[in-house]
């Protein structure tokens, strides 16, 4: 195999193909890339058993075609250090594949290829939809989502697909996060899905699309994202999820007896200052009134904070505590002003914004004592 390649090209090709390596290969050939080159150009794979990514990358010159499998993590260091703008000229031999860049060259260790698992079929094509759009929407549910692996329910984001819209959620059982009515352009005859996708690798998988629609296809227990000549599969779970739309209470009108409004990325900045003197699973306190906001922390013995934030109330004065992290969650992924609806001071909170009125963020508070 031999192929000459821009050095920037081959970096970006196997630094995104490297996010499917396993941080501890269970057999060593895991830990590889593979690299295929024909006559359309080169291709770079990785897979865990979990997740495959794949990416084809076009030459300006014909390649001499091959096969070969080269650890991962040490190709990745390699191709960082070449200049962006030079050349790179690959070339396999039965012993190495030596790496020639300027004046710099590697010979890097031949793996066994024909060990490599057979990468996952690209299941059948369902939709596409906004990558930005689905990036901003899976960074909106995924940090509600739990890291307890022992309940897998918890570690994924529940993705349900329908006729025109995406919904997504995730819930560590504090808190729900529920991202609705994503725009999608549904296959012909695509019908509904629902999905549970491990939270992290959905995460990884939605940060590193390029820009423009990415086509989403479904089937065989995978799901797969393909833009731009990247393909990423990803295993689902076979899992049932919470009914999250009847937690959400959006089957039914429920009014909230105490409404507050308030600039959201003003209360993160304050709950951010006040927690600093929280102890570790301690609370922020929010006292609200028709003169504002009082976020609090601490106490006499370990240190406290006060600090008030002007806000609008519709209902009688409430207060009520919150994990800070919980919070600041909440309130980042919605922005602008932020809604937050409120039966009783240790009722769950709905937290809305104007920011993007497509999330909901349900979070538990922690009872105060008196």
């Amino acid at each position: 195999m031999k192929f000459t390649i821009m050095a920037g090209e081959l970096a970006d090709a196997v630094g995104w193909a490297s996010h499917a390596l396993p941080k501890r290969a269970p057999v060593p050939v895991l830990g590889g890339i593979l690299i295929e080159a024909g006559d359309d150009g080169v291709e770079l794979s990785a897979y865990d058993y979990d997740t495959s990514r794949r990416i084809a990358v076009e030459l300006d010159a014909p390649a001499v075609a091959g096969r070969v499998l080269l650890p991962g993590r040490t190709l990745c260091e390699v191709v960082k250090a070449f200049p962006k703008n030079g050349l790179v000229d690959v070339a396999v031999d039965d012993r190495e594949a030596v790496l020639r860049c300027g004046r710099s060259e590697y010979g890097l260790p031949l793996m066994p290829v024909d060990d490599f698992p057979t990468l996952p079929k690209v299941p059948e094509l369902v939709g596409a939809v906004d990558s930005k759009a689905l990036a901003d929407a899976v960074a909106h549910v995924v940090a509600s989502a739990g890291k307890d692996n022992t309940l897998p329910m918890l570690t994924c984001v529940r993705v349900d697909v329908g006729d025109g819209c995406i919904d997504l959620a995730a819930t560590d059982r504090y808190r729900i996060a529920w991202r609705t009515n994503l725009p999608w352009e549904p296959a012909l005859d695509a019908g509904g899905h629902g999905l549970m996708i491990p939270a992290r690798a959905l995460h990884d998988i939605a940060r590193s699309l390029p820009d423009g629609q990415v086509q989403v296809g479904i089937g065989g227990g995978l799901a797969a994202f393909t833009s731009e000549g990247r393909t990423t599969t990803i295993g689902l779970l076979d899992d049932q999820f919470i009914d999250y739309k009847a937690r959400m209470k959006v089957d039914a009108k429920v009014d909230a007896k105490v409404t507050a409004e308030v600039d959201a990325d003003v209360l993160v900045k304050v709950v951010k200052r006040v927690a600093l003197v929280a102890e570790r699973h301690a609370s922020v306190r929010l006292s609200f009134t028709q003169g504002g906001v009082l976020v609090e922390a601490g106490g006499a013995d370990a240190g406290r904070a006060a600090e008030h934030v002007d806000c609008t109330l519709d209902g009688d004065d409430i207060r009520v505590g919150f994990t800070p992290q919980y919070l600041l969650d909440g309130l980042q992924a919605v922005g602008g002003v932020a809604k937050l609806e409120m039966e009783t001071s240790t009722k769950p909170v709905m937290i809305t914004g104007s920011g993007d009125a497509g999330l909901r963020y349900l979070v538990v508070p922690i009872r105060l004592s008196a």
